[in-house]
């Protein structure tokens, strides 16, 4: 006899869609000049570093700049880049 937690119904339950957080983040304002790390950069376009590393490696993406060894991108730089994705299309 087959134990309950096999029927489809556990299946289901045990791998169905994952659920968003309900919270919303409170969008700020920006200055254009602060600069953003990777971090930031991955969190506002919503791509992984890893990503953002593949892009800046192919010449894609928005234009970063070295502070020592770090990365740093300007605010307005990023979203100028993702405004004109946005009017390209």
């Amino acid at each position: 006899m087959a134990s309950e937690s096999n029927t489809p119904a556990a299946v289901a339950r045990a791998f169905g869609p994952r659920r968003r957080s309900t919270t919303v983040a409170t969008p700020r304002l920006v200055d254009a000049q602060e600069l953003w790390d990777i971090d930031d950069v991955a969190a506002y376009l919503g791509v992984t570093k890893q990503t953002i590393y593949s892009w800046r490696t192919s010449g894609y993406g928005p234009a970063g700049f070295r502070v020592g060894k770090h990365l740093r991108w300007r605010a307005a730089t990023v979203i100028t880049w993702t405004v004109r994705l946005e009017e390209a299309q």
